[in-house]
């Protein structure tokens, strides 16, 4: 397969990424199925066509918001200044997804299996530590409204809040848009790599990394209020944590079935005799 890098066209770095990708999961092919290079080449190339534009977009979008919130700290107002760092991930992180996701809708039509029904549910496919990880960060809207009401940081808890809610913005957008697509396969094989490429995007969206942000501020300012310092450290450290577990387990995963994944390796031929 030639590696011209044009739509349409394998690269042979997407056919060789899908290829270890396989052979990780018990399966060794001399060459994957192009369904399975489509799917599992773009996301685990280090580049791909198109992904320029959709960054660029990215950077457009955050900079816009980082221009309003820009505008409203002129103002005087003391917001935290982690939030634009909400704003910069948060669009990147969609704009990664919408990549792969173009790239492999270019290169071919992919087939439909089942459209609604047949979908694996969402524990399955996030798990009880990465939904607990989301639930945690996105909770931490309720320290924000507690400093809100109890402290006169107000200030404060809305730059916090918009941040937070940017972000879990960006996550569900990903997160809906992985677990409610149809499923995309032909066979047993195909329906099962599918499986595994839900696990593999919804960790395009790991909620606990902008939990640490809130740390960004008390390194580099004293604008958080000093009575939730302790607070803003724990619930840092248990979303961070239970990210971490959540993405060790996925990493766990199922050697694949018995099935169709492309031209199977021939033996070398004994010339010994």
């Amino acid at each position: 397969m030639a590696d011209t890098g044009w739509p349409g066209e394998l690269r042979f770095e997407e056919v060789a990424a899908t290829r270890k990708w396989l052979g990780k999961r018990g399966i060794d092919v001399g060459e994957p199925s192009r369904l399975l290079a489509i799917r599992i080449g773009p996301r685990l190339s280090r580049s791909v066509p198109g992904r320029f534009r959709w960054l660029a977009g990215a950077m457009v979008v955050s900079v816009l918001l980082c221009g309003v919130y820009g505008f409203l700290a002129v103002r005087g107002e003391e917001l935290p200044e982690g939030v634009n760092v909400y704003f910069i991930c948060g669009s990147i992180q969609v704009a990664l997804w919408l990549s792969y996701l173009h790239r492999e809708r270019a290169l071919d039509p992919l087939p439909v299996m089942d459209r609604r029904s047949g979908r694996p549910s969402a524990r399955k496919i996030l798990g009880d530590w990465y939904i607990a990880s989301f639930v945690i960060t996105f909770g931490g809207a309720a320290l924000a409204a507690a400093i809100l009401v109890t402290t006169p940081a107000k200030a404060y808890a809305w730059g916090w809040l918009g941040g937070l809610g940017w972000a879990a913005l960006c996550c569900a957008a990903i997160l809906v848009g992985t677990l409610w697509r149809p499923v995309h396969a032909e066979d047993t094989a195909s329906a099962a790599v599918d499986t595994e490429l839900r696990v593999l995007d919804s960790q395009a969206a790991a909620p606990g990394f902008f939990a640490a942000i809130v740390l960004f501020d008390l390194l580099v300012s004293d604008r958080a209020p000093a009575g939730f310092t302790g607070w803003l450290i724990a619930y840092a450290a248990l979303a961070l944590g239970t990210t971490a577990v959540g993405i060790r387990r996925h990493q766990r995963r199922p050697a694949l079935p018995p099935g169709d994944y492309g031209t199977p390796i021939r033996p070398l031929l004994d010339t010994t005799r």
